[in-house]
């Protein structure tokens, strides 16, 4: 198996009988974690050869599978807006000031329906059917040494980062209009980008992932019920789309997904990307062996602080808990950023090598 046909088994109850060993996935790699380690990578080789920051790198030290882009199949204007002391601030599609100063949990200006709606009536759908087939062709080339996952915004994250915690807090208790208005808007975004692919390379991709953090460490940033009332049915609509074309859907976010997991499954996502803050892997496989994991990887002490021995007991443990049924698809839970040793990303790699094997 290559390295796609190795992640897409794992989705699949047929395929994944014939897998050889646990796939490995990164989001990504954070460009400073490159820049600190360049001249270890300026001497490495592979079979195949990819512009895309962070890819080589990824594979260079042992993962199969990573996020990737592609044109979103829409446009919003960049616009000003009032922030809350009347000053005129641009913001992007996402209603987040476009300064990098702002840092990157921007405070988004969507706090009222004048300042989205400027915003929104700038949105406009276009074709982009061209470069996401150029994406797709250059991803087919690479994607039997390293696999991009292809991502899609989601709707909840953006939602309250939009408004910034404090509204989103007032807005969400209330389920006012603008509340509304911006849930729809948010979900609309993912429809058209999740068409927009589907338009142009149909099932191709073989999987889409919904980029959507809905969750804190130890527990969802609403309450399930309140979150599947909010954004299911728009997540069923799009979660349709994707199966409908014949390709997977999961789901990443950070935090404790645990008791989200029922109403994604049934929403119809069939794994999710993360596992963190407190989540354990054998509660997961027990309770829901048939939903793909992909991570579990601890990034906040074992793979910057820990040793070699103590890396591959943390790797050997996730195995024991996850590699049986087959749907464990193993990574670091979010990142690799600067404050991971290189040496560690390596240890973790050549761990999950080694226990993976069937």
């Amino acid at each position: 198996m290559n390295a796609k046909e190795r992640y897409l088994a794992v989705f699949d109850d047929d395929n994944r009988k014939k897998l050889d060993h646990v796939p490995t996935f990164v989001q990504y790699l954070r460009p400073e974690f490159i820049r600190l380690h360049e001249e270890k990578f300026l001497v490495k080789s592979l079979p195949f050869h990819t512009n895309i920051p962070g890819f080589m790198e990824a594979n260079y030290v042992g993962f199969e599978s990573i996020f990737g882009d592609v044109h979103p199949g829409l446009r919003v204007n960049r616009v000003k807006v009032e922030d809350e002391n009347g000053k005129k601030v641009a913001v992007s599609w996402n209603g987040q000031p476009t300064s990098k100063r702002f840092g990157y949990y921007k405070k988004g200006l969507f706090f009222s329906l004048d300042n989205f709606n400027k915003v929104r009536e700038t949105l406009r759908v276009v074709d982009d059917s061209l470069e996401i087939k150029k994406s797709l062709d250059h991803f087919d080339v690479i994607s039997p040494y390293l696999f991009p996952v292809i991502g899609a915004g989601g709707i909840f994250d953006t939602l309250w980062q939009s408004m910034g915690f404090k509204h989103f807090s007032i807005h969400h208790h209330k389920n006012s209009k603008l509340y509304q208005e911006l849930v729809k808007y948010f979900a609309e975004l993912t429809r058209i980008k999740v068409q927009a692919i589907i338009g142009a390379t149909g099932n191709r991709a073989g999987i889409i992932n919904i980029l959507d953090d809905i969750a804190f460490k130890g527990r969802p940033m609403i309450s399930p019920e309140r979150w599947e009332q909010d954004f299911g049915r728009y997540y069923k609509e799009i979660c349709s789309l994707i199966t409908d074309a014949g390709m997977k859907v999961q789901i990443h976010s950070d935090g404790d997904v645990t008791d989200m997991i029922p109403i994604l499954k049934k929403l119809g996502f069939s794994g999710l990307q993360g596992w963190e803050g407190g989540a354990d892997p054998i509660t997961i496989n027990e309770k829901y062996p048939d939903f793909v994991v992909v991570g579990f990887g601890d990034i906040s002490n074992v793979l910057p602080f820990g040793s070699k021995q103590e890396i591959f007991n943390h790797v050997k443990e996730l195995m024991d808990a996850l590699k049986e049924n087959q749907h464990f698809i193993i990574g670091p839970s979010t990142v690799i950023y600067e404050g991971i040793p290189y040496k560690n990303v390596i240890h973790f790699t050549e761990a999950s090598r080694h226990y993976g094997k069937y």
